[in-house]
């Protein structure tokens, strides 16, 4: 190779072998890289059915509790509505959070694997923190709807 080219040489002085705790420590690694995607989502498809559960529980407290010719005003009726709303909301959320993502990247660029990757956990972040905000303050506004009406009947 003549020295006004500008390419190099690189010498390899010593090559290891990949012991069996490094290899493992790789493919643990490689586990969490794809569970991490995996796991959101999957929390995300069992809040869709809690959250959605828990209207028809909801409404079901409340038919025993309340008399059968109770008669709601719009205040005490929004109070009782709010919560199956919310849990209505929050399933909505985590519907969205469960939804594919889809994004272009090269396999050959690390890089954009990697903000690719970034992108869908924060995105699936997102609506699950939403979504339990809203499904853990609907359930308190629940649990407040029922103590003031335990003592309707």
């Amino acid at each position: 190779m003549s020295p006004s080219k500008s390419s190099k040489l690189v010498e390899v002085q010593q090559v290891n072998v990949i012991s069996p705790h490094s290899k493992a420590l790789y493919e643990t690694g490689k586990a969490i890289l794809l569970d991490s995607v995996s796991t959101g989502r999957e929390f995300c498809k069992s809040m869709i059915g809690t959250s959605t559960s828990a209207i028809p529980i909801y409404l079901g407290i409340l038919t025993f509790l309340l008399p059968k010719e109770f008669q709601l005003g719009f205040g005490p009726g929004l109070t009782i509505a709010v919560p199956a709303i919310g849990f209505l909301i929050a399933s909505t959320l985590f519907t969205l959070g469960y939804l594919p993502v889809s994004g272009k990247f090269s396999l050959d660029i690390v890089e954009e694997i990697e903000e690719t990757l970034e992108k869908i956990i924060s995105y699936r972040k997102r609506f699950i923190w939403s979504g339990l905000a809203v499904f853990i303050l609907s359930t308190l506004l629940a649990i407040w709807a029922i103590i003031i009406n335990i003592g309707v009947k």
